[in-house]
């Protein structure tokens, strides 16, 4: 071939109509692989969404408040609530097209939970190999709350606003289009609304990575020489670190809390919504917190990977020997976490994504070798996790972790691409360096693939939760033998005794929830008595509806009955209601005169 031939075979070979072709083959393979990422999320969480293996508060504590919305009661102003809006609507809005019921909420959050998981791996397309994007999605998928994987809490749904957020601004570090910038202020917005606080951590992580962009792109890396900013898809320069970037993020958040902060004002709830979110929760986290978990077996654990990497790098010149360091690690690790005691398992499910946010972190502001860009995409992820991960305190609960670790899970599979070059330096060859990366994710694997039989499963993948409520609003939905026995005694009882449009007065935590199922009325405009926020003034109006109206039913406990500190609500309860019925723990008063 002469060198004509051969270049007139390369101008062919790079002309814009094979460059096409390999383009459209690329969008082929994504929305493949983004269809079967859908397709395993709906695949598993389709068999589980209808299974809970306890009554969860929240069908009371939301779900009887979003009926009530549909009713055309507004929060805050007809009922007491600690949490944002968007909840209730959004229920309010399944039920008026699917009907009232526990199942039709349970679907709703099955939509959401699998549509979060596509956006982490669309985040992770953004920043890492399909192979990596991938497995970060399907590592993050099992992770499931344990006292209610599906129920109805804000952050079941805020989590998709959060990721599209996330994916969002990771997009605009490859395209720098400014609308990308809005889009993600929108979503944050939309988080907020669902969950105040996490809406708050994000936005303020996220103005704080844009103002400081310029003075990260002004650091070159040690890896490569410094290059010129990458334009923007719109022909213009990269705008870094510029003010109004911030304040085009401020506008997005607000194009989506304006309206709703509009609506509440219209319908005179704007001041008492303000009122209960500013003071509600720290009240609400006053009477929460509690003891955080011991930090021994997570130290141990580090000082285990610590001692391992040390050996293996010295030994680095004996690579079956550092090899066989990691693989002894790796096979006590497996044994400890499968056959260990959980409640040891459960201080690394508590301490680990603390520690693997912690180094992220680290490495983003202070590890010069890795690339600008680089840099910039592990603070992003990082600072999404962390937001997610902030409900852990003060309340010091494992379930904030584990709802937080989709986020963590990307986090830790970006930070350990970003550290190939540098595991591969330290380790011993191809197979330590394959055997050191993937010691944590196997520990995250099966810390999750633990929790989540234990949770769903007893025996040989036997379901918990196989027997269906025979109540109407309860069909299609799934608990433990004892527990739908239970659930379904409290409801006919309630029933029997309650009218239709009837009151009843919840004053344990489960009383709401149970009213809900049995389609009867909350006399309370508080769905937790005995929770944090309710007023005296709210307390004095309950006992006054109560009297009025001749409320008959009261479902409560021994123990709820004993901690009631509005002394009147006691005495008058005391005085005109006895004992009528008692399932397990749960008791039923009603008043025979």
């Amino acid at each position: 071939m002469d060198w004509g031939s051969h270049l007139a075979m390369q101008q062919a070979i790079s002309s814009p109509l094979i460059d096409s072709a390999a383009s459209s083959k690329e969008r082929v393979v994504e929305s493949l692989l983004l269809v079967a990422v859908v397709l395993a999320a709906v695949g598993v969480y389709g068999f589980l969404f209808n299974r809970a293996n306890v009554l969860s508060y929240s069908i009371g504590y939301n779900l009887y408040a979003s009926e009530r919305v549909l009713e055309g009661a507004v929060p805050y102003r007809d009922f007491h609530s600690l949490y944002p809006p968007a909840t209730f609507y959004l229920n309010a809005a399944l039920f008026k097209w699917l009907g009232v019921s526990l199942y039709a909420a349970l679907l709703g959050v099955l939509v959401f939970k699998v549509l979060t998981v596509a956006m982490i791996y669309l985040s992770g397309r953004q920043i890492m190999p399909r192979a990596w994007a991938l497995t970060a999605a399907l590592s993050s998928m099992l992770w499931l709350r344990p006292n209610g994987p599906f129920k109805s809490v804000p952050m079941h749904y805020g989590a998709l606003f959060l990721a599209l957020a996330m994916y969002l601004i990771l997009k605009y570090e490859d395209r720098h289009k400014l609308i990308l910038i809005f889009l993600s202020g929108a979503s944050l917005g939309i988080v907020a609304l669902f969950k105040h606080n996490i809406g708050a951590y994000v936005l303020a992580g996220s103005l704080i990575l844009l103002i400081a962009k310029g003075n990260m792109y002004g650091r070159p890396s040690v890896a490569a020489p410094p290059s010129k900013p990458r334009p923007s898809a719109d022909g213009g320069a990269a705008t870094e670190g510029r003010p109004y970037m911030a304040l085009l993020l401020m506008l997005g958040f607000a194009a989506t809390v304006g309206p709703a902060l509009a609506y509440m004002a219209a319908n005179r709830a704007l001041v008492p919504m303000i009122r209960t979110l500013i003071f509600g929760p720290g009240e609400f986290l006053l009477n929460r917190l509690a003891i955080p978990l011991s930090p021994a077996m997570p130290i141990m654990l580090v000082a285990a990977l610590a001692a391992t990497a040390y050996a293996s790098h010295k030994l680095r010149a004996h690579r079956a020997i550092a090899a066989s360091l990691w693989l002894i690690l790796i096979a006590a690790i497996v044994f400890f976490l499968l056959r260990g005691n959980q409640a040891d398992a459960n201080q690394v499910i508590f301490y680990l994504p603390m520690l693997v946010l912690g180094c992220g972190l680290l490495v983003a502001v202070f590890d010069r070798t890795l690339e600008i860009h680089e840099r910039r995409n592990l603070l992003i992820v990082v600072v999404f996790a962390a937001a997610s991960l902030m409900e852990l305190f003060p309340r010091f609960a494992r379930e904030q972790s584990i709802a937080a670790m989709p986020f963590v899970m990307l986090a830790l599979f970006y930070l350990l691409f970003a550290l190939r070059p540098a595991i591969k330096t330290f380790s011993a060859g191809g197979t330590g360096y394959r055997l050191a990366a993937a010691v944590l994710p196997i520990i995250f694997v099966l810390m999750e693939a633990r929790f989540f039989f234990n949770t769903y499963f007893e025996g040989v993948l036997r379901f918990r939760a196989q027997t269906e409520l025979n109540v109407e609003r309860g069909r299609r939905v799934f608990f433990p033998r004892a527990t739908a026995a239970l659930i379904d005694d409290v409801v006919s009882y309630v029933q029997q005794r309650v009218p239709p449009e009837g009151f009843a007065f919840a004053q344990s935590d489960a009383g709401s929830s149970f009213l809900f199922l049995a389609n009867r009325r909350n006399i309370s405009n508080a769905q937790f008595w005995i929770g944090v926020g309710v007023t005296e003034q709210e307390r004095a109006a309950t006992l006054e509806r109560i009297d009025k109206s001749q409320t008959k039913l009261i479902i409560t406990s021994d123990d709820v009955l004993a901690a009631e500190k509005y002394e009147p609500m006691r005495e008058y309860i005391n005085r005109n209601f006895k004992a009528a019925m008692r399932f397990e723990d749960v008791l039923i008063l009603y008043r025979e005169r």
